[in-house]
């Protein structure tokens, strides 16, 4: 379990804690800005009307005295306007801004989870607090209200109509929130002190964050195969290469309405393109459902099947697949394209068809390399040419691999960016040393380790205050995260999750 520092919006936490709080002791007094994020990260989401619509319907059969959780003998709910509720509902719009499309069942029940998984944490930090006795007055929690401007109005801070025509049910829930926030915050910058840092710590961190290796490569790959094998398994597989270029109107689960647009077509071809942005439930509907070329092995078989019998022109009848009811035109006539046109499908096809033939050869070819250059590394490059293949050069590794560019920083390597082992293999391997071979679903690869980032003492001074920040803020999540994890361990928690997906799907 973590804790939710990942939360991408805290807007609904306006202002950090002030130090002249009347809440606050010496003691309690915020340490770090970075504390103040943790608090608002946690506090969450007060006073928020929840509008959206969960993906699952269990709520609307009834369902909303239902409980996701029960923690300690404290139920979470999914009622609309329960903090569940509110947290999800955050995690949803902000999942389909980023996304701009729709959200997936599985994305969906993803943000279910991480939502309920950031009020059992909520809850659990508030009832520690109430067993230590942690506690605020009720005028901190009123200053902070008028603070935040609940009942604001023009050139005033607080607004007594406004106060007075807020329901007494939304004032008590904005009361209950707010202190609920200040009790939190209080827990935070009270359990969490801020650890001392050494300068040997953080120098040690800079040497770790910022250490990488350079490193040459060759990246033998399976479909790096002659050419008159590839022309000769071309010709003799016509069909491996027909395409076909097609739209389709997708109905997803109405036979009826697939048949009766299909009546319309028929009658009117014409209006295709029309018909599939305005009624198709696929993702190309807004291009008029145009899917563009593709080969056999792309669409599911009663698809390709179908799509490969038409001509230019003509448009079938519902197809039934996995995805629902497809009707489907042809918008040019089957064709097999030439070879230059076609070698990455073909290169593509042949290792698929001849998968153990060529990782026995992969493996061959970069054992021989390995062999010679393990005894003179510094002939690599030349090892690698006489075996007709070309090095490449990395910028400095390090330890994250998140982004491999090349020597000349001009464009990343994205062919070895996510290959297991690769990067842990670079950083434990000797100056001057080869490694490998790593293998990968592509190929295979060996290198040579050429250069190591040495320590800059003129950089790490540079760096020394941000980086000094940012391992403090990472000792004081670990410590957050010792405490969430033995509260876990010691409470009772009943997790309803699952059963209610099951029950509401």
């Amino acid at each position: 379990m973590k804790f939710f520092i990942d939360t991408p919006n805290t807007s609904y936490y306006h202002n950090s804690i002030s130090k002249t709080d009347p809440v606050m002791t010496a003691k309690n007094k915020p340490k770090v800005a970075a504390k103040k994020v943790l608090v608002s990260i946690i506090i969450g989401f007060v006073a928020v009307a929840f509008v959206g619509s969960f993906a699952y319907r269990y709520i609307s059969r009834g369902g909303s005295d239902a409980n996701l959780a029960i923690i300690n003998g404290e139920p979470i709910n999914v009622g609309s306007d329960s903090l569940f509720a509110n947290t999800y509902r955050q995690y949803f719009e902000e999942e389909k801004q980023k996304s701009g499309e729709g959200i997936s069942e599985e994305k969906n029940r993803e943000l279910t989870r991480r939502a309920l998984d950031t009020v059992i944490q909520r809850t659990l930090i508030l009832q520690y607090a109430e067993g230590e006795g942690i506690r605020v007055s009720r005028d901190a929690v009123l200053s902070r209200i008028v603070e935040k401007g609940y009942y604001a109005a023009e050139g005033k801070k607080f607004d007594e109509h406004r106060f007075n025509d807020t329901p007494q049910y939304m004032r008590d829930r904005i009361f209950k929130g707010e202190e609920e926030q200040l009790i939190i915050a209080m827990f935070i910058d009270d359990f969490i002190t801020t650890p001392k840092v050494s300068d040997m710590e953080v120098e040690l961190f800079y040497r770790f964050v910022n250490f990488g290796k350079k490193i040459e490569y060759v990246y033998i790959r399976y479909d790096d195969i002659p050419e008159e094998k590839l022309q000769s398994f071309y010709e003799e597989n016509p069909k491996l290469f027909r395409r076909a270029h097609a739209a389709h109107i997708l109905i997803k689960d109405n036979e009826q309405k697939a048949e009766d647009i299909y009546l319309q077509l028929s009658e009117d071809p014409g209006r295709f393109e029309e018909i599939a942005e305005k009624e198709s439930e696929g993702p190309t509907g807004e291009e008029g459902g145009d899917l563009g070329w593709f080969y056999r092995k792309d669409m599911v078989a009663e698809f390709s099947e179908a799509a490969f019998a038409l001509q230019a022109g003509e448009i079938s009848a519902p197809v039934k697949t996995v995805f629902g009811y497809h009707i489907i035109m042809a918008l040019d006539d089957p064709e097999i394209p030439s070879y230059d046109e076609a070698l990455f499908r073909i290169k593509q096809e042949y290792v698929v068809e001849f998968r153990e033939e060529v990782e026995k050869e992969t493996s061959e070819k970069s054992k021989s390399i390995l062999e010679k250059v393990i005894e003179d590394p510094d002939s690599f490059d030349e090892q690698v040419s006489l075996a007709g293949l070309r090095t490449q050069r990395t910028d400095y590794i390090t330890v994250d691999g998140q982004y491999i560019l090349n020597e000349e920083r001009t464009l990343p390597l994205f062919e070895i960016m996510n290959i297991p082992n690769l990067v842990e293999l670079a950083i434990s391997t000797e100056t001057g040393n080869i490694g490998g071979p790593v293998k990968s679903s592509d190929g295979e690869i060996l290198f040579r380790v050429i250069e190591e980032n040495a320590f800059d003492q003129s950089e790490f001074e540079k760096a020394q205050d941000y980086i000094t920040q940012s391992y403090t803020n990472l000792k004081e999540n670990y410590l957050f995260n010792d405490w969430y994890m033995s509260a876990l361990r010691n409470s009772k928690i009943v997790d309803n999750f699952n059963s209610f997906f099951k029950e509401s799907g």
